[in-house]
């Protein structure tokens, strides 16, 4: 973890492209976080289903994890294809 302070920032101390108002590239940065928000679940159920597939008592919780990282990976290649 960074032991840098952190503060709050306003938007008066951001350049305009940053600033609150370039609402375009903030749903771009909106977006692309979504993205690689869903890619690290994605990697997270793959792992866990990988450690978890030979448990008789987690067979349930491994299908449902299964299920959704199916639909996660649709999602994600629905966007991909939006973007393309």
């Amino acid at each position: 973890m960074n032991d840098q302070v952190t503060r709050v920032i306003s938007d008066a101390e951001l350049p305009d492209s940053m600033a609150g108002g370039a609402e375009g590239s903030s749903l771009l940065v909106d977006s692309a976080i979504s993205h690689c928000e869903k890619l690290m679940r994605v990697m997270k159920l793959e792992e866990w289903i990988s450690g978890a597939r030979d448990n008789p008592i987690l067979a349930a919780a491994c299908r449902r994890r299964k299920e959704e990282r199916a639909e996660l990976l649709t999602e994600l290649h629905w966007e991909r294809g939006r973007a393309d």
